[in-house]
């Protein structure tokens, strides 16, 4: 497996040497990312999907399964960006190294989020805590009083639609990459399919165990893609056992005081939100259960 994973990088390093636009002829800016191809490409799917550093108002749509935007870049709207034929097409040029690549980067990301979202936990912890006992006393005056305590509120609310966007962007990459693999090497599939049923519930892992239902995931295999991603996260930043998380709970109960919700609309052609708020929902119900 080391020798397949050096040869992948020693080849891709040599078949490309920057973006794709490099092997076009007309003149390039000055600012023109370098490195390797599946570097520059996921990089791209990083800032313009997740971080939307473009402003495009990038939204994702779970109707489609698929992220598009809002506002027009370069004159024209994205009516349809990673859905799961153009993940596939990924897949297939970049193989599981670019998988590995690519998913290790929206780890990292999500990991910087969770950090944000720890350090909110801590720096409010006595207004949630007080939240906590006025929702157990069933004090309504009292509660609302504590919740307008809260310190940057949206940037935080911010901070957890950006991870649900990483989530589900991470599922549709693992959903693609299964697709692929089914095709090129069933017996390799199956194989996987069969051992993750049988994998014992231990606790804690054994680190063999750990290694196949990461692998597992990394293809779709597992059937909840997200528990399993946030848990491998949680764990690698020392956060899974922490306790200031489970104040989560309150926190997300929080959100329902913010401006947030004034500006908010459900759009029936995609099945979610204008603002990614729904997003927000892959958190609410999945890191709980991982802490």
């Amino acid at each position: 497996m080391d020798l397949t994973h050096g040869i992948r990088e020693v080849l891709l390093t040599e078949a490309f040497s920057g973006p794709v636009s490099s092997l076009q002829l007309f003149e390039k800016p000055a600012e023109q990312l370098t490195g390797s191809a599946t570097e520059v490409v996921c990089n791209w799917y990083i800032d313009n999907i997740v971080k939307d550093v473009s402003g495009a108002g990038i939204l994702f749509t779970p109707i489609h399964k698929c992220f598009k935007s809002t506002r027009p870049v370069g004159g024209y709207f994205a009516e349809s960006v990673t859905d799961l034929r153009e993940l596939q097409a990924f897949v297939r040029v970049f193989g599981g190294y670019g998988v590995d690549r690519l998913d290790r980067m929206m780890k990292e990301h999500t990991a910087a989020l969770l950090n944000c979202i720890d350090t909110s936990l801590r720096s409010n912890r006595e207004v949630l805590e007080a939240v906590a006992g006025s929702m157990h006393s069933g004090d309504r005056i009292e509660r609302e009083a504590c919740s307008r305590q809260m310190v940057d509120l949206d940037t935080v609310i911010g901070f957890c639609v950006e991870g649900g966007q990483a989530l589900a962007f991470d599922q549709l990459l693992a959903e693609a990459a299964g697709v692929v693999l089914d095709e090129g090497a069933p017996l390799i599939y199956s194989l996987l399919s069969g051992v993750v049923k049988h994998i014992p519930e231990e606790i804690p892992e054994k680190k063999d165990i750990r290694r196949i239902r990461g692998v597992a995931n990394s293809v779709n295999i597992v059937g909840d893609h997200d528990s399993e991603w946030i848990r491998l996260i949680l764990e690698d930043v020392g956060g899974a056992n922490d306790g200031s998380w489970t104040l989560l709970p309150y926190l997300f109960a929080t959100f329902m005081t913010s401006n947030i919700w004034n500006t908010t609309g459900f759009n029936v052609d995609t099945g979610g939100f204008n603002n990614n708020i729904h997003c927000l929902a892959r958190l609410v119900f999945l890191v709980p259960p991982c802490c």
